[in-house]
């Protein structure tokens, strides 16, 4: 049972906005050790989640988002124990990960994962420990009330996403433009990327700091909604009240003994005119009504008894008599419309069920395009070209490397990079990836990646990145780079070719 008297916050009655506001002062003023113990819980998680993902960001990204809860749990028990005065140190570490991560939260990464309402059901599995219809009944109580937890984990989603890309822009516009900046498009895009890196990076670095305001604000809105329930308040009160009164019962038992006797003869005294009162009403039972109303009235009249107060209020003109009644529905108009709408629902319910089905073949049919392999991959072997090759060749020079040089001795630096892109691609196709149409050049270099070595992709990573920048940043790359790069793509042609 909680001794709600050794709370360090005030335990009174709130509306859900006024109890976040307490949560999220709670998590300022515990934010380091939530903060620490938090990074406590994901790091282990995290590399456990590294290695079976196979050191895909992206992948790795999306295991650390899902398994939030059990991160979760150790900050809601360490809140929980600090608000009523005890402070769980390193020593107790295991009993915080054994109280916090129990086989309760199971379904908190399962079916109830996407629920809005995590951060405040949570305290009723873990702090409360209830299973089964009493769960269930217990639940539907305690969130028969506002919707603000649904509001309090969209804000906090949105909070993540802005500091995310506050650090990602921050790293970008710090950098001296002199200096390799952080490409902002791979950052978001690019999985085999460096930058890719740094940004799944900042965005768990977002999640270490919203998650202690998360916890701490749905705690808030649980002690608010069961101090509304159980009248927390009034018990608090009471014990005080009880407190002043023994303290009182103490000092007087402290008195000198004739003060002790002068008031037991005072009770005596004030007991003998309670029972000459009462003869006296026995005498005459009846009562005069009009006194006793005007009796009611005086002490109604008085202020702890409450006050009238006039108010001023603007009204129309117009009386409410004047009005005309609402319009009223026909006879036999309410089971027409009850059937319309009904079937306007199975209709809509029938698109949605098509939608689904189309979608899902149209997956099916594209998965092709999208990379997607339901076998084991095969080994990278030289195939002949496909026919959409010598489509691609017919529209490329015989000599790549003079075409693109005679490009830039006209400055016409885009039409020599999107010849060395195309180039690449037609290149590609020959030995054996299959580039489908409309690709774009992510794709393209995933699918190289999924098939070619590295020492057989060449320089096809350059290629498209110097392609990305001119194309989509503006970032013209200097006539030394192109060089060396129309060199590189000329030697890894040449080794591609099939021999004589």
């Amino acid at each position: 049972m909680m001794e709600l008297d050794r709370a360090t916050a005030p335990l009174r009655q709130r509306d859900a906005w006024e109890g976040q506001d307490l949560g999220f002062a709670l998590a300022r003023a515990w934010f380091l050790p939530l903060w620490l113990l938090w990074w406590l819980s994901v790091l282990p998680v995290g590399v456990a989640c590294l290695f079976l993902t196979g050191f895909r960001p992206d992948l790795w990204l999306l295991a650390l988002w899902w398994l939030k809860p059990i991160y979760e749990g150790p900050l809601l028990i360490w809140a929980s124990r600090a608000l009523f005065g005890e402070r769980l140190g390193w020593s107790d570490l295991k009993t915080l990960f054994r109280a916090g991560v129990p086989r309760r939260l199971l379904p908190y990464l399962l079916w109830r994962r996407i629920g809005m309402r995590r951060s405040f059901l949570m305290p009723l599995t873990l702090l409360e420990g209830l299973q089964g219809r009493a769960a269930r009944a217990r639940r539907q109580v305690m969130s028969n009330g506002s919707g603000v937890t649904f509001w309090l984990t969209l804000v906090c989603y949105h909070f993540e996403i802005i500091l995310w890309s506050s650090l990602l822009l921050g790293v970008f516009f710090l950098v001296p433009q002199e200096l390799p900046r952080l490409d902002l498009i791979a950052a978001v895009t690019d999985d085999a990327s460096w930058a890719y890196w740094v940004s799944v990076l900042a965005y768990v670095f977002a999640f270490s700091i919203v998650a202690p305001f998360y916890v701490c604000a749905g705690f808030a809105l649980y002690l608010s909604r069961r101090t509304e329930l159980e009248a927390w308040d009034l018990e608090l009160a009471f014990k005080a009240a009880r407190a002043t009164l023994a303290e009182a019962a103490r000092g007087e038992a402290q008195r000198p003994k004739g003060g002790r006797v002068g008031g037991a003869a005072t009770l005596v005294l004030m007991a003998g005119v309670a029972l000459l009162a009462s003869a006296g009403v026995e005498a005459d039972p009846r009562s005069d009504p009009d006194q006793a109303k005007a009796l009611i009235a005086e002490v109604l009249a008085e202020p702890d008894f409450g006050s009238v107060k006039e108010i001023d209020v603007w009204v129309p003109i117009e009386s409410a008599e004047d009005e005309a009644d609402p319009l009223k529905l026909p006879e036999g108009a309410k089971p027409v419309l009850l059937l319309l709408a009904s079937s306007l629902k199975w209709i809509l319910l029938g698109l949605a069920v098509a939608g689904l089905v189309l979608l899902l073949v149209r997956i099916l049919r594209d998965r092709r395009r999208l990379g997607w392999s339901l076998g084991r991959a095969r080994r990278p072997t030289r195939a002949p070209p496909t026919e959409s090759v010598p489509m691609v060749e017919a529209r490329l020079p015989a000599d790549i490397a003079q075409a693109v040089r005679a490009c830039l001795r006209d400055g016409d630096r885009r039409g020599a990079l999107s010849l060395l892109y195309r180039a690449s691609l037609a290149h590609l196709q020959f030995m054996g990836v299959e580039v489908p149409e409309g690709a774009t050049e992510g794709e393209c270099l995933r699918l190289a990646a999924r098939t070619l070595s590295q020492a057989q992709m060449g320089p096809l990573r350059q290629v498209i990145r110097a392609w990305q920048g001119f194309a989509y940043a503006h970032c013209v790359p200097n006539d030394a780079f192109l060089e060396s790069l129309i060199d590189a793509w000329a030697q890894w042609a040449a080794g591609g070719q099939e021999p004589a």
